[in-house]
């Protein structure tokens, strides 16, 4: 077939499948999503695009609480991925799909694992700066599963930006898209418009490591987003200082409970994998116990975190400071990486966003260690 025909024919396809169909826009400027209102229409055809990959983070792994145990079959709109190869950026008008799929089966003939079983949700992620200039990245997330029967809804709306945005701003690789665990995406950045990069026989490790922290540790949402109260009676105190030297002196290990030994860390606090230790004082365990759905103030846990070679390289802190937990500002938060330097601080105060966008997820009142402790 003749290339130019053949390449006239792609790209009659493509606007065929947007749901803009607004040709005289360009090529360049087609979306492929709808709104009415507030309300995005649920896009169609998104099996046809780009697929990315299918992550998975089964109860099985994660002490039977898994936040989001389904397999995600995840799809980007086919201009965008274009764009990404062309530039390295994800362009202004770009949505990704992404699909939930049951955990079926747990065995094969080929041997045990996680294989798909039914289709459950459907969720999407648009970045767009006229409809989302305050959104951070201009990125907004939508989701059209119905929890109370089996069919999709037909519209959804943007999650609130502590719901999705943050957690995203803190971990993603790339422009707040998880790039780290697709190499279908870190293959095909900014290759070039006429590469296709599967044709490479080139195989291997990506650039990207599994997680990132900001490169400016105390950036805007590491800090306090509320103030912290002050005059507080609490089993350890939130002053700078006077927290690294109880820190230092280890008085947490009197907490009533304690994790019998280290075990590979499983989220952000130090490096995915190396050892960390969990310490809860009676007030929190009490309330864990109780199965309270609002922690009592005082409660708190403070984390161990060790390096490669199991020295001590720094603690997490929560501690609640007030009875209401306010979406995490009720809640001090610190973060230091490091067991000599005070000032080696990933966070420290109040409502600090970067800790209670991922607190709030799959957790009860902020609280995400498992209790009892599993080790």
């Amino acid at each position: 077939m003749n290339h130019k025909l053949l390449g006239t024919l792609v790209l009659g396809v493509l606007f065929t499948l947007t749901s803009c169909n607004d040709v005289e826009k360009g090529y360049e400027n087609v979306t492929f999503y709808t709104f009415e209102g507030d309300e995005l229409i649920r896009p169609t055809n998104y099996r046809t695009w780009v697929y990315v990959g299918a992550p998975v983070t089964p109860n099985e792994l994660n002490n039977g609480l898994a936040p989001f145990p389904e397999i995600h079959s995840v799809y980007i709109d086919p201009v965008s991925y274009e764009h990404y190869k062309a530039t390295g950026e994800f362009r202004d008008g770009t949505i990704l799909m992404k699909e939930l799929i049951s955990v079926g089966a747990k065995t094969a003939t080929s041997g045990n694992g996680y294989f798909m079983g039914e289709f459950q949700g459907l969720e999407a992620t648009i970045k767009d700066k006229t409809r989302f200039p305050d959104e951070p990245g201009n990125w907004a997330y939508f989701s059209f599963t119905n929890h109370d029967e089996p069919n999709l809804k037909d519209r959804g709306v943007a999650f609130k930006t502590n719901q999705c945005n943050l957690c995203h701003d803190q971990t993603a690789a790339d422009d707040f898209v998880f790039t780290q665990f697709y190499p279908v995406l870190r293959a095909a950045k900014g290759v070039g418009a006429d590469v296709v990069p599967e044709n490479s026989s080139q195989r291997g490790d990506g650039p990207f490591s599994m997680m990132h922290m900001s490169e400016d540790p105390m950036d805007e949402i590491w800090q306090a987003g509320a103030p912290t109260p002050e005059g507080l009676n609490l089993d350890l105190p939130v002053d700078k200082e006077a927290l690294f030297s109880f820190l230092s002196d280890k008085k947490y290990e009197a907490f009533k409970a304690k994790e019998k030994g280290r075990h590979p860390s499983a989220g952000p606090h130090t490096k995915l994998g190396l050892p960390v230790r969990v310490y809860m004082n009676e007030a929190i365990v009490n309330s864990l116990e109780a199965n309270n759905s609002e922690h009592p103030m005082g409660s708190a846990i403070v984390k161990e975190m060790f390096d490669a070679n199991n020295n001590l390289s720094g603690w997490a802190v929560m501690v609640k400071t007030q009875e209401i937990s306010d979406e995490g500002n009720g809640w001090f938060w610190y973060e230091v990486t490091s067991a000599e330097n005070s000032n080696a601080l990933q966070a420290i105060g109040n409502g600090v966003i970067g800790c209670t966008s991922c607190h709030m997820i799959g957790s009860k009142d902020m609280v995400k260690t498992v209790y009892p402790f599993q080790n």
